[in-house]
C-alpha cells in the first residue's frame, strides 16, 4: 500500500522531468539541411570562379562524346547536380593546378525535394577503395586532356586516369556536388582486379609468453586452414616460465610434424626481455627470411584459408603500406576490428562491438578499402617498407607502436589498407589483459603524447574520415559533426568545485552508475599543438558521459567528484547531448543528455591531486548513487 502511495506521488514529477528532458533535447538538436547550408555559404564565400571552361558529360555518354572544354565534370544525372558543384570544383583546380582528378560529397532529398538529408562523405583519394567499388560516386571531374579517348565505362576511365597518379593530383572537395532522390544512391559494380601469387615467401611473426594453450590454437588454425602461400613462422617468446617453455617447443615440435607443404619452416625463440611490444617485434624482424612481415598476436585464430593471398594482393603493391584484416571476437560476428580512425581523442576502432549482418556508413565494413591505420594484432607489410620506416619505435614499449608505424608509413607516401573481405578471430589482450588500472590508464596517456609530438600534422587529422564526422566523442558509429561538434564552448570556465559537506556512504557505491571519461587532464592536451590555451584559463578538462544503467536518467542530476587528501569537492556536470549514447542505449532511459564537458575553475582548490568520480542524485527520488575513477587531475 506505501509503496503503491508513493510512486502515485512520484508520478508527477517524473512526467515534469521527462517534459524537461524533451525540451532540452529540442533545444539541442541540430538539423543536417540547416547545418549543411551554412557550411556551403561559408565555403563558397566571396568571389565565385568562372565555370565556363567546364563541360558537364552524364556518364552513359563518356566516350560517345568529343571533350572540348579543360575540365570534363562527369555526372550520372546533371538534373541532379548540387546549384555550385561546377563553382566548387573549379575551385579546387584553382587552388591546386596539379590536379587531375576532383570528387565530392553527395546528400539526398526527401521524397517532395525540400529537405536535405543521408548525406555521404567521401574520403580522400583511397586508390585501393577505388579498387573495390566507385567510390567516387555520381559526380567526378577531370582534366580533359588526361580522358582516354577509347573508354565507354566511368568506372572504367576513372581508375585508367587514377593509375599513377599522387595525392596531390586526385583531390576531394569537401562540398555535395549531388543529391540523390531518396534511397536512390548509386553503387556502381566493383572492380575485379587480378591477383597472381608469384612463390615469395611471407615470415609469421608471433610475439608470446607463457601461453602455451593460446599459442597452441593460433599455430594449428594458421597450419591447417593456410592455403595458396608459402610461409615460415617465427615465434620469439620473451620469458615463459621453464615448464611452459617445454611445453611450447613440444607444440611446436607437433605443428611442424602435421603440418602442410606450405609451411616452409616453424622457429621458437627463447628471448628473455622485459615486454616491449615493439623491441620484440623488431627482434623478430631481423630473424625473417621472408620478403613480406606478418605481424600476428597468439590471441588470433585463422577463420579463412585464403586470408594470406589477399591479404598479399595489397602488401605487394608498390604504393601499399601496411595491410590489415578485419578482426572478430571470437565465435561470433561482432567487429573488433576492421580499420582505426583517427579522433581529437586519438586512435580508435570505428563499429567495435557492431554486428557484421549489414552494411554500415559508406562501406566502411564490407570492402577492402584505405584506412589510416590497421591493428598490429595481424598487420603485414613489406620487408623494405619495414626497412624504410626503421621498423617499430621502441619507445612506444605497449601502446600505439602498430599506430605509429602506420601513420610513419602514411607520411612516407604509402598507403595502408584493411581487408574486409577477409576475417579473423581475435580474442582480445588475452596476453596482457585490459587497460583499466591507473598505472596503465596513465602509461596509455604518454604513449599517446608521444605519437602526437611524433605526427603533429595528424593530431585530428585523418584523410579517410570526413571533417564533417564528429572527431570529439569515442563513439563506434560514424556520427556526424552537426548532431555533435565541439565550438570551443569547453574553453568556458565552470563554477569553482565546492568542498561537499556530506558523507559518501558506501550503499551508494553501484557499478549501475557508468562513468566514461574521455579526456581528463590538461586542456591543452585536448587541443592539440594548433591551438592554443589563453593564459587566464583554467587547463583542466574533463569530458565524458556518466548514465544510470536501465534507470531514466532525465530524472537524475549529475556531479563530478573530486577527492583527495584535503576532502571531496563536487561541481554539477552541464547537460550535453549525445547522439552515440541515444542510438546505442534504451531510449527509455534518457540517456541522450547524459554527456558533460566542464573546464572546472580550480583556483579555490587546494594544491594536490584527485580523484575523478560522479555522483548521481535522484531528482524524483532519494535514490544516490556514487563510484570513483582511475582518473585523476593535478591542481598545480
Amino acid at each position: 500500500m506505501l509503496a503503491g502511495v508513493k510512486e502515485l506521488i512520484k508520478a508527477p514529477r517524473i512526467r515534469q522531468l521527462n517534459r524537461r528532458y524533451e525540451a532540452e533535447l529540442d533545444a539541442q538538436y541540430v538539423s543536417y539541411d540547416s547545418w549543411i547550408r551554412q557550411k556551403e555559404l561559408e565555403y563558397l564565400a566571396g568571389t565565385l570562379p568562372n565555370t565556363d571552361d567546364v563541360q558537364v558529360v552524364e556518364y552513359k555518354e563518356v566516350g560517345k562524346t568529343k571533350y572540348v572544354a579543360d575540365v570534363v565534370l562527369f555526372v550520372n544525372d546533371r538534373h541532379k547536380l548540387s546549384k555550385r558543384a561546377l563553382h566548387a570544383v573549379i575551385s579546387v583546380f584553382n587552388e591546386y593546378p596539379e590536379a587531375v582528378v576532383v570528387y565530392g560529397d553527395e546528400d539526398e532529398f526527401n521524397h517532395d525535394r525540400t529537405v536535405r538529408m543521408n548525406p555521404i562523405l567521401r574520403p580522400e583519394w583511397s586508390p585501393d577503395t577505388l579498387t573495390s567499388y566507385m567510390y567516387m560516386g555520381n559526380v567526378v571531374a577531370v582534366k580533359s586532356k588526361d580522358i582516354p579517348a577509347d573508354i565507354t565505362d566511368i568506372y572504367e576511365l576513372i581508375l585508367k586516369i587514377t593509375a599513377d597518379l599522387s595525392r596531390e593530383q586526385v583531390r576531394h572537395v569537401d562540398y555535395v556536388l549531388y543529391h540523390n532522390d531518396y534511397s536512390k544512391t548509386l553503387y556502381l559494380d566493383s572492380y575485379k582486379d587480378g591477383y597472381e601469387y608469384n612463390g615469395e615467401l611471407v615470415s609469421i611473426l608471433i610475439p608470446s609468453k607463457d601461453n602455451p594453450d593460446v599459442l597452441k590454437q593460433v599455430l594449428k588454425s594458421i597450419t591447417d586452414r593456410t592455403t595458396g602461400v608459402t610461409y615460415e613462422i617465427i615465434v620469439l617468446d620473451n620469458g615463459s616460465t621453464p615448464k611452459n617453455k617445454i611445453r611450447i617447443e613440444q607444440i611446436a615440435n607437433e605443428i611442424k610434424k602435421d603440418a602442410k607443404a606450405d609451411l616452409k619452416a616453424l622457429k621458437y625463440l627463447y628471448s628473455p626481455q622485459d615486454f616491449n611490444f615493439s623491441a620484440i617485434c623488431n627482434e623478430l624482424a631481423g630473424e625473417a627470411s621472408g620478403e613480406y612481415l606478418l605481424f600476428l598476436n597468439d590471441d588470433i585464430e585463422v577463420r579463412d584459408g585464403s586470408w594470406l593471398v589477399k591479404m598479399l594482393k595489397y602488401a605487394s603493391k608498390p604504393h601499399v603500406g601496411a595491410v590489415g584484416a578485419k578482426l572478430y571476437y571470437p565465435e561470433s560476428k561482432v567487429i573488433q576490428h576492421c580499420g582505426i580512425t583517427n579522433l581529437r581523442l586519438g586512435p580508435v576502432h570505428k563499429l567495435q562491438y557492431k554486428e557484421d549482418k549489414r552494411i554500415y556508413y559508406d562501406h566502411a565494413n564490407d570492402v577492402d578499402r584505405n584506412v589510416l591505420a590497421v591493428t598490429g594484432a595481424c598487420l603485414m607489410l613489406r620487408k623494405d617498407a619495414f626497412d624504410l620506416i626503421g621498423g617499430f619505435d621502441e619507445s612506444l614499449a605497449v601502446a600505439f607502436n602498430d599506430v605509429d608505424l602506420c601513420y610513419t608509413l602514411y607520411e612516407k607516401g604509402l598507403y595502408n589498407v584493411v581487408v574486409n573481405t577477409t576475417h579473423l578471430w581475435h580474442y582480445e589482450s588475452l596476453s596482457r589483459g585490459d587497460d583499466e588500472s591507473r598505472e596503465k590508464i596513465v602509461r596509455l596517456m604518454k604513449e599517446r603524447e608521444r605519437l602526437y609530438e611524433k605526427h603533429p600534422s595528424l593530431y585530428m587529422k585523418d584523410p579517410y574520415y570526413h571533417d564533417y564526422l564528429t572527431r570529439d566523442i569515442l563513439d563506434s558509429n560514424y556520427t556526424y559533426a552537426y548532431e555533435y561538434e565541439y565550438d570551443g564552448s569547453i574553453k568556458i570556465k565552470s563554477k569553482a568545485p565546492k568542498k561537499i559537506k556530506y558523507r559518501i556512504k558506501e550503499k551508494w557505491y553501484n557499478e549501475c552508475l557508468i562513468i566514461s571519461l574521455e579526456q581528463c587532464g590538461p586542456l591543452s592536451y585536448w587541443l592539440g599543438p594548433n591551438e592554443s590555451v589563453p593564459e587566464d584559463e583554467q587547463t583542466i578538462y574533463i569530458g565524458g558521459y556518466s548514465f544510470v544503467a536501465g534507470s531514466d536518467n532525465s530524472c537524475f542530476e549529475f556531479r563530478l567528484l573530486f577527492e583527495g587528501e584535503s576532502g571531496i569537492y563536487e561541481i554539477p556536470c552541464n547537460k550535453l547531448y549525445r547522439p552515440d549514447l541515444e542510438i546505442n542505449l534504451d531510449r527509455n532511459e534518457r540517456p541522450a543528455l547524459c554527456g558533460f564537458s566542464v573546464v572546472p575553475d580550480l583556483s579555490r582548490m587546494p594544491k594536490g591531486e584527485y580523484r575523478v568520480g560522479v555522483l548521481a542524485k535522484g531528482l524524483a527520488s532519494r535514490l544516490v548513487l556514487c563510484r570513483f575513477t582511475n582518473r585523476y587531475i593535478t591542481n598545480e
